[in-house]
């Protein structure tokens, strides 16, 4: 039973009430799905914190980095880092390609490869990161796993006008982006962002 929800200064505390093993286990294990880590707090005040790796073994293991190390997951913030108008461009250029070629923007394969065009067209380190870490950003970001991320990308590029034929859906991905990248500094905006 969730007895309250309260937030106070921008800080949200739950209060959960719970009856029997089967509850609590209930309980945690919803928690967990939502947001894939849970942090409780012991008697003498130190957080103890829940890792879930059922989906995706490696998110888990970068997450377990950020709270050791202090640093922030790889991408996760890597899009809020870049200049508004710079955005605002670069979403503007991923959008017009994606329509060029015929992708349906609210299917969710459009959605996740939207997501990981612009981290890449934006640069940073997103440029390094292998196909697994940035699926993996992906499916946080949509809150689905890193297996529908891949399944639902495949359908997208099926059913766009892409001629995707004996081409990885990364390949696909990178080289969309490079298209949004020369478009970007075309219009200036990406020489602007470098100086």
């Amino acid at each position: 039973m969730n007895l309250s929800c309260t937030k106070t200064d921008g800080i949200e505390t739950g209060i959960y009430v719970v009856c029997s093993d089967k509850m609590l286990l209930g309980t945690i294990n919803s928690m967990l799905k939502r947001k894939g880590i849970m942090g409780v707090a012991d008697a003498e005040g130190k957080m103890h914190y829940l890792v879930d790796a059922r989906k995706n073994p490696a998110f888990a293991a970068r997450r377990i980095d950020s709270l050791i190390f202090g640093g922030k997951d790889e991408g996760e913030d890597e899009i809020s880092d870049i200049d508004p108008e710079k955005l605002k461009e670069v979403n503007a250029i991923v959008e017009d390609l994606l329509m060029e070629y015929g992708f349906d923007l609210m299917h969710l394969g459009t959605k996740a490869m939207m997501i990981i065009i612009r981290m890449l067209a934006a640069g940073g380190t997103s440029r390094r990161m292998t196909t697994k870490q940035l699926f993996d950003i992906a499916a946080e970001m949509l809150d689905i796993n890193y297996m529908h991320v891949e399944r639902n990308i495949r359908y997208a590029i099926r059913r766009s006008n892409y001629d995707y034929e004996g081409i990885k859906s990364m390949t696909i991905i990178r080289d969309i982006a490079m298209e949004a990248v020369k478009k970007l500094e075309r219009s200036g905006a990406g020489k602007k962002s470098k100086k």
